[in-house]
């Protein structure tokens, strides 16, 4: 996979607010141990695709700081790399801030790459994909552009903000609507994941980004599709795909890993999935401690009760707390007697003695960051 460089795009993601107020959605806490663009990373390693750039679009102290040495997902450290790619003028004007600009300002990918091939993906996609079949039908079939989709339902509540493609009576491809819950029946969602040869992606920014300065690359290219300008396929991933459209649907995306038989659909043996790794120690838990189907991860410190949630790294529950529906980030205390119920508690937070914070079980309660209460 030499002549296929990876493009982790940031740009795509939805706003799950109010979590990633501070923070992307790609360097979000998940079931405590993981980030979201984790799960990209890890199928560009195990997919043997060596040569990875990071398309940041803001918050870039949040990914510096989760990605580290960013060695944990390079399958060889002596060809491959992973390149943050940040266009700086654009913090100045949001206007510019779009993964086009970014292209254009980190230009070295478009002229001075000696990869043939160019696969983007965003840093949200749940899901355990094998790029490698997708690429072989790509170079088999001499594509210049591969599209990723997967087929789902129920559009009305989940997928908010995802591309439906469009197809003509022929079955050809012809565009993408933006799904605002107008949709019935079973459609096939863009995965925001595409393979395209690297001119082509040079000849689809230079014909159409000047006349289309506010459009993201995706608009673009479904521009080109829509004139029959280039040899394209839709291709599709029948396994898993978690939805992160919203922030209820990132809480229940959570609580739908504590079930055995969901978690199996997206985590296979052999295919891990890889993240920063820290230097703490086990989870230590208390004589009287309760724990009952939750995740709990390195350095918690659990002498309290905790019930279906998921405690991040240097969690403290202490004696008498309850834990019950909630996911607590890392580097929270949750002192003696306070009770927490369908919540989400961000990191650095503290829940004194005898508190209690209850939210609704589809509608959990926020806890903002370095909260005290």
């Amino acid at each position: 996979m030499r002549k296929v460089t990876a493009i982790v795009n940031f740009h795509c993601e939805p706003n799950i607010a109010p979590i990633t107020n501070s923070r992307p959605l790609g360097s979000t806490s998940f079931l405590g141990r993981y980030a979201f663009c984790d799960f990209a990373l890890s199928n560009l390693c195990n997919s043997g695709v060596t040569q990875v750039g990071l398309l940041v679009k803001d918050h870039l102290r949040s990914i510096m700081k989760h990605l580290g040495s960013m060695d944990s997902w390079v399958i060889n450290t002596k060809i491959g790399h992973q390149r943050l790619m940040f266009n700086e003028p654009a913090q100045k004007d949001p206007r510019l801030n779009s993964d086009v600009n970014n292209l254009l300002f980190n230009d070295w990918l478009l002229y001075d790459s000696d990869s043939q091939y160019l696969l983007f993906t965003p840093s949200y996609l749940v899901a355990s994909i094998d790029f490698r079949p997708y690429l072989n039908d790509h170079l088999d079939h001499q594509r210049q552009i591969t599209i990723l989709a997967s087929t789902q339902r129920n559009l009305k509540t989940y997928w908010h903000g995802s591309r439906v493609l469009d197809f003509d009576e022929n079955g050809q491809l012809v565009g993408a609507s933006v799904n605002e819950g107008q949709f019935l029946g079973q459609h096939a969602v863009s995965l925001d994941t595409f393979i395209i040869n690297r001119p082509t992606l040079i000849d689809i920014l230079r014909r159409y980004a000047p006349t289309y300065p506010d459009a993201d690359l995706f608009t673009l290219i479904m521009l080109a599709i829509r004139e029959k300008t280039y040899a394209m396929a839709v291709r599709y991933f029948d396994g898993y795909v978690g939805c992160v459209d919203s922030f209820a649907h990132y809480a229940q995306l959570s609580f739908d890993m504590l079930d055995r038989r969901k978690a199996d659909q997206l985590f296979h043996p052999d295919w891990p999935i890889y993240t920063l790794t820290h230097d703490t120690p086990p989870a230590m838990y208390g004589e009287n401690s309760s724990v009952s189907n939750s995740y709990i991860s390195n350095g918690a410190k659990i002498e309290g009760k905790v019930i279906n949630s998921i405690i991040a790294r240097n969690v403290t529950i202490a004696k008498g707390a309850i834990v019950k529906n909630s996911i607590i980030f890392s580097t929270v205390k949750v002192n003696e007697g306070a009770v927490i119920e369908n919540a989400v508690i961000d990191k650095y937070s503290i829940i004194e003695r005898g508190h209690g914070i209850k939210g609704k079980p589809k509608e959990p309660m926020y806890v903002a960051q370095g909260a005290i209460l």
